[in-house]
């Protein structure tokens, strides 16, 4: 087995080593600092499967590269832009999303260095260890684009706003919407709802703001939204379960 690292903000983890199958055969989404255990290498491709998840998958090789030094911090900002140097008139290297992992070298009063030497805002960022209220994560991510299998301020997916919010409050959690739904808290089905309940429909899951509404990822409107509880639960056929940290 082989540890790589991504090094672009966004990579897919397929079902299948091809960038021309449909759509519905990326499974997931690497993210910049990201790490991927390799078990197989097939040339262009490596099999294998995501460090923080064990999700299984091909990843392209040239998004990974083997000589990477460990992320310390994490993008909390929903998007954030770095630049070349330490002023916001530098032109901009790369734009990067929530989750996404930096190695951050020293810090300024406005810009924090990274290894290679970019700069990226300092209040964009936190130590991988600072813990956040997911549901005001969740909220930050409001108005992203929806992407299928995306879990990042650059597009995301309803289980992937899931597993990016939880973890920035220092729950790990799986991927997929029926994965989670059997280990995430406890279960609280039968009880009113209330801030923080993780509401699961079929196929489809969101995050209680208030007893009432929902903050979720969806294709019905292709971005993260606030809705009723009940708006969401007549479309999705029902809820299925719901979970309490």
């Amino acid at each position: 087995m082989t540890l790589y690292q991504v090094t672009v903000p966004t990579t897919e983890v397929r079902s299948t080593p091809d960038t021309e199958a449909p759509r519905g055969k990326i499974e997931s989404q690497l993210l910049l600092g990201e790490t991927f255990i390799a078990e197989e290498d097939l040339g262009d491709w490596v099999r294998g499967k995501c460090s923080h998840d064990g999700y299984p998958g091909y990843v392209e090789k040239k998004y990974l590269t083997r000589e990477f030094t460990a992320a310390t911090h994490v993008v909390t900002a929903q998007r954030s832009h770095i630049y070349r140097d330490d002023s916001m008139k530098s032109p901009i290297r790369q734009t990067v999303g929530m989750g996404c992992q930096l190695t951050v070298v020293a810090e300024g009063e406005k810009f924090a260095q990274l290894a290679d030497g970019t700069f990226i805002p300092i209040q964009h960022i936190a130590p991988l260890s600072a813990r956040e209220d997911f549901v005001e994560v969740a909220k930050r991510l409001l108005e992203t684009p929806y992407v299928w299998a995306g879990r990042s301020g650059l597009g995301i997916d309803c289980s992937g706003l899931v597993q990016i919010a939880l973890t920035r409050a220092g729950h790990a959690v799986p991927r997929d919407c029926d994965q989670q739904e059997g280990v995430v808290g406890r279960d609280v089905t039968d009880q009113p709802r209330q801030r923080g309940d993780i509401v699961y429909f079929p196929g489809h899951v969101g995050i209680m703001i208030d007893a009432e509404n929902m903050v979720h990822a969806t294709a019905a409107h292709m971005k993260t939204v606030i809705e009723p509880l009940d708006v969401v639960s007549q479309r999705a056929d029902g809820i299925t379960g719901a979970r309490r940290i």
